[in-house]
């Protein structure tokens, strides 16, 4: 797939780094591995509800940036429960939460870092209800999961050394 990437990272937006139908064969890829054979993401524009949870990755390199997912919490939990594949307590604590879908936004940016043109690194996972801002040239990859609106975004942003 790194033929769908422009070889200069100089000005270059994330919708030019990363294009949606890269984001999305990437994600599918993680989705099919990591969540089960048979869980897909489907292309289509939902709502996401008043509550959300996001977990993000910094991309530190030529091109710095943030790959930023976000649903709901239930998704949130359900995305961990599918990680965990019956290893799960009966009831997640929000240190599980936030290891599951941490550790799967960690795996999405590094799907997509390895797509860029030149070595790039990550920054630990972090997870909150509210993700930092986006930048100006923010690119959003929303799906629906089990009915649930997930969004993929990927911005252009300075990340603190």
């Amino acid at each position: 797939m790194s033929e769908l990437l422009s070889p200069e990272v100089d000005g270059a937006t994330a919708a030019e780094l990363l294009p949606e139908e890269t984001v999305r064969a990437i994600a599918d890829e993680i989705w099919a591995s990591f969540i089960g054979e048979d869980e897909v993401l489907v292309p289509l524009d939902g709502d996401l509800p008043s509550e959300t949870v996001s977990a993000w990755v910094g991309i530190d390199g030529p091109w710095r940036g943030r790959v930023v997912l976000t649903c709901s919490t239930s998704a949130a939990e359900e995305l961990t429960r599918a990680l965990l594949r019956g290893r799960a307590p009966a009831v997640l604590d929000a240190e599980d939460v936030e290891d599951g879908f941490g550790e799967l936004a960690n795996v999405l940016g590094g799907g997509l870092k390895a797509l860029l043109p030149e070595a790039s690194s990550l920054t630990l996972p972090m997870v909150g209800a509210t993700p930092p801002s986006n930048g100006t040239d923010e690119h959003v990859v929303t799906s629906l999961w089990r009915g649930e609106r997930i969004d993929i975004v990927i911005c252009s942003v300075p990340l603190p050394h």
